[in-house]
């Protein structure tokens, strides 16, 4: 018998799936079999409930499908969160091996660094001992170098040694050219060599010129300079040096120290460090404690070691009679009398050849005059009696201490030059010589008559030929120049301008006008005709103060200057013949020692009020500067390369002679 589907149990089936029972009643109730009777309202309720249901199941499905999709988003988001986490372990990890990487590359380069510090350290220790001894070796081959010839003949003897030394001495330096003095210069390094600690402390001069690679004599020396500013430092004194030699030898020497200050930073670890100004002292130390000068007399004339009160001759020179000992005391007391702390310091003003305002080199070439020895150093070429030049020599013109012409005497000691003598007496008489030929023979292709073609400005106003605007040339006159000291070759002194009654009372000793004085800021000018002897009258020249002067020289092609600067003569020129100029002013303020010969009537006053110091010189910073940039440009051999005429510009401009 046949069942209604609305009476089979669902739940007799096993598998079957539980059904909401409001939704089992609506379906029993929708599916039921409509009577014959029926209404259509009966049909309008079933047909309700059935979208009731149909509503009901579309939201239970919805709901499912919703949990579903929301399940599955959780899911999702947890498979996302799982290999977030994954990654950022990962990364965690990457991220920790990297810092590990770099802790120990970092850790690798710091053990690195520090090897490589300690190898620099070892190779600058290794490099500064190697210096050291080279300076070691250096200083026992220059105090052992005369001992071969210690019992040669020596005119102050072979056993006598210089003052003991005392600890109030002010520390020294000495800086001697061993030919000057006809070899007394010698004689005396030989003394030192014999005498602690003057054996250190003495220098030959040319030797250090030569020996100026590492470790050599120009290190020695700068070593040396610096102990010995470290012990004045501590004795709150002032340092000082020894010039040995010539007029010439004073600026030289003070070359030297510049030198050997000089800093090269490649040698740092050696005492070579700049100190920011191209030297390895910086301004203060140079202030305090540059070398004051003191000029031992080996020279001809000496006029510097004379006019400070250091002699005219050299210590012991002209007691021949007297034996060595009395030659020997001279000098122990001449150098005693340089390191006693009693002997008196005071300014020098120094002053040096420079290129003119806005320039920075100059505009001429310098040489020197050759030829044969004798009264007449000319040469024939083409049937004329010409100069023949060569090469200009160290060192190149840039201080200049005593004075400074052109003309006459500039001429006279470049002939001086390629005709010295063996002693003093003799290069005298050698000066005159010259002197006369000049006078008596004809002017030289190379040269103008007397001082033709030459003027001369001092602080911007004309000076030379004087009353140049009436028609007055330079050829009236043999010689024009300045004096910085009283006193040139034995002869000549300068004084303020004064009137003849004033001049007349000088040749009697009377009171007169201010004398040169070496440190009052001023050049002392003059100029000079054969007359002038006559007129003054005497050896008294009269002299104009001036601060500067600029020199100019336009006398036309193959024709030049001769210049003296110190008693060192050189032929300014231009190879293409254009003019040229010659600029002086005062680039150095220094501190001397004045010597216990010093003549007051010359000199007074040596106090000029100011405290005794080392400067580099100018109106202003810009200037002081440019003085310093010249200095170190002289060191480093670009002046001499600005300055000095090759082979080719000097056959150029002897060319050019008519």
């Amino acid at each position: 018998m046949g069942q209604s589907p609305s009476n089979i149990c669902l739940c007799g089936q096993p598998d079957a799936p539980v059904v909401d029972e409001e939704l089992a009643t609506s379906s029993n109730d929708r599916k039921a079999p409509r009577f014959p009777g029926a209404g259509s309202e009966g049909d309008g309720e079933v047909e309700i409930e059935s979208e009731r249901v149909e509503e009901a199941m579309a939201r239970k499905l919805a709901e499912e499908a919703s949990k579903a999709s929301a399940l599955a988003e959780i899911a999702k988001a947890s498979a996302l969160a799982k290999a977030e986490e994954e990654w950022i372990q990962k990364q965690e990890a990457l991220t920790a091996g990297i810092l590990e990487q770099q802790r120990r590359d970092a850790d690798a380069a710091d053990a690195a660094f520090e090897e490589e510090a300690c190898e620099r350290k070892q190779t600058r220790r290794a490099t500064v001992e190697e210096y050291t001894r080279l300076l070691a070796t250096t200083k026992k081959a220059m105090t052992e170098k005369h001992a071969d010839d210690a019992d040669r003949a020596n005119r102050y003897g072979t056993r006598g040694k210089l003052p003991d030394w005392s600890p109030e001495y002010i520390p020294f330096i000495a800086l001697v050219n061993p030919s000057a003095g006809a070899g007394a210069g010698r004689d005396i390094i030989f003394v030192a060599r014999r005498s602690e600690p003057y054996k250190d402390r003495f220098f030959n001069i040319i030797d250090v010129v030569r020996s100026q690679q590492r470790g050599g004599l120009l290190d020695l020396v700068r070593d040396t300079l610096q102990k010995v500013k470290e012990e004045a430092k501590v004795m709150g004194v002032r340092p000082r040096l020894i010039s040995g030699g010539g007029d010439g030898t004073a600026s030289f020497a003070l070359w030297m120290i510049f030198k050997a200050l000089q800093s090269n930073n490649a040698r740092a670890d050696e005492g070579l460090k700049d100190s920011g100004n191209g030297f390895i002292w910086d301004a203060a130390e140079f202030e305090a404690y540059f070398p004051a000068l003191a000029q031992l007399p080996l020279g001809s004339a000496n006029d510097f070691g004379n006019i400070l009160g250091w002699g005219q001759k050299f210590p012991g020179d002209g007691k021949v009679c007297c034996g060595t000992s009395r030659r020997f005391a001279a000098l122990e007391t001449w150098v005693r009398h340089v390191i006693e702390p009693a002997s008196q310091v005071v300014n020098f003003d120094l002053w040096g050849l420079m290129p003119p305002a806005g320039r920075d080199s100059v505009n001429f070439k310098i040489c020197e005059l050759g030829g044969h020895r004798g009264r007449k150093p000319h040469q024939k070429i083409d049937g004329k009696s010409n100069l023949t030049m060569h090469e200009a020599g160290k060192p190149t013109p840039f201080f200049i201490c005593l004075y400074f012409s052109s003309g006459f005497g500039a001429y006279m000691v470049a002939r001086f030059q390629i005709n010295r003598r063996k002693t003093p007496f003799r290069n005298r008489i050698e000066y005159v010589r010259q002197g006369a030929g000049i006078v008596l023979e004809n002017t030289p292709p190379q040269l103008n008559i007397r001082a033709e073609g030459i003027t001369v400005d001092c602080e911007g106003d004309p000076y030379f030929p004087p009353r140049r605007d009436k028609g007055v040339r330079g050829k009236a006159y043999r010689e024009v120049g300045f004096y910085n000291i009283n006193w040139q070759a034995h002869l000549a002194h300068g004084a303020d301008r004064a009137g003849l009654c004033t001049r007349l009372g000088r040749l009697c000793l009377c009171a007169g006008t201010a004398p040169v004085c070496f440190n009052d800021g001023y050049l002392d000018m003059y100029r000079m005709r054969f007359t002038t002897y006559l007129k003054n009258p005497g050896n008294v020249m009269q002299t104009d103060k001036k601060k500067d002067l600029s020199l100019s020289f336009s006398g036309g092609k193959g024709k030049g200057i001769f210049f003296q600067y110190d008693g060192e003569a050189r032929f300014a020129f231009s190879p293409k013949g254009e003019p040229f100029n010659l600029d002086i002013r005062k680039v150095l303020n220094i501190p001397v020692v004045l010597g216990p010969y010093r003549s007051r009537r010359l000199t007074e006053p040596v106090d000029n009020g100011m405290p005794v110091r080392f400067e580099f010189h100018g109106d202003n910073e810009e200037e002081q500067q440019r003085v310093r940039r010249r200095i170190l440009k002289s060191l480093s051999d670009e002046l001499e390369k600005e300055v000095h005429a090759t082979k080719e510009e000097i056959a150029e401009a002897l060319h050019l002679a008519e």
